[in-house]
Formats: structure tokens, C-alpha cells, sequence
């Protein structure tokens, strides 16, 4: 195979939350696991209930943490892969009429006018954005009575 033959290498760009939340989530953890082993093993509340109650305060920082690890996007030369914790919406770039910022975040606008979210995605990141997927960045021009 020569380097003609070789498909060109895909470009990339996962942006993930924040790891201060997964930080936040271990030191939650530390802090509630004595509690909660007291809870499964003395029993102290209702019987069952506490063993119950304190598999859920164990587990609780440990789901946030695989939320911030694994909900985020990403972006590739064939579309967008919004990810939350259980699951993944990919978005080919054929179906993105453009991006809206806002309060609320970046948005894509799909081919049949309704909006993504797309979570932590921030406004500076879309020149990069753009230029994975091959796209042009251009701003529309205010309407006449916005002038």
C-alpha cells in the first residue's frame, strides 16, 4: 500500500465536562462512604431501608462521575456524536444547517429546523468545529429593522 492508497487520518475534537466535577464527585464520595457503610452494616433506620439508603449515597458520587466522563462531543470529519451517560445521538454533517450561541450554549440547527443542544460545546470552540467538518464559518447579517 502506498501513502496514496492511505486514507486520510480523521480529525477530532472531544470535548468533555469539566474533571473539577469528577473531583467534586471523589471528594463527595470520601465524605459519604463512612456514612453509608455505617448504614448497610449497622443497620441503625428501619432495617432494609438503610442498607438501601446507604448503597444509594455510595453510589450517587460514583454515577456523577461516569456522567462527566462520558456525557460530552464530539466532532469528526463525518458529523457531531452528542454523548450523554447511557447514550449517543450522531448527527452526519448533511443534517446540520448551522449553529446558534446563546445564554444556553451552542445549538445545532438540523436540516429540519429543530436544535441540539450540544453540552459543554462553547461558542470559541466553533472555528474548530467548522473547520473539522469542512465547513465555512459566516455570520449572518442582521434583518433590516435590527440595524
Amino acid at each position: 500500500m502506498t501513502s496514496a492508497d492511505s486514507p486520510l487520518p480523521t480529525r477530532r475534537l472531544r470535548v468533555r465536562r469539566s474533571a473539577a466535577i469528577t473531583g467534586a464527585a471523589f471528594v463527595a464520595w470520601l465524605t459519604v462512604a463512612p456514612l453509608s457503610f455505617s448504614l448497610i452494616v449497622e443497620r441503625p433506620l428501619w432495617g432494609p431501608l438503610s442498607a438501601v439508603l446507604g448503597v444509594v449515597l455510595l453510589f450517587a458520587p460514583v454515577a456523577v462521575s461516569m456522567w462527566a466522563w462520558r456525557s460530552g462531543v464530539d466532532v469528526t470529519t463525518d458529523g457531531i456524536v452528542v454523548r450523554g451517560m447511557f447514550t449517543a445521538r450522531e448527527i452526519p454533517w448533511r443534517h446540520i444547517d448551522g449553529f446558534a450561541t446563546g445564554d444556553e450554549g451552542v445549538q445545532a440547527i438540523l436540516a429540519d429546523q429543530s436544535q441540539v443542544r450540544l453540552d459543554p460545546l462553547k461558542p470559541e470552540n466553533l472555528p474548530q468545529v467548522l473547520e473539522i467538518g469542512g465547513q465555512e464559518l459566516r455570520e449572518d447579517a442582521p434583518a433590516e429593522g435590527e440595524r
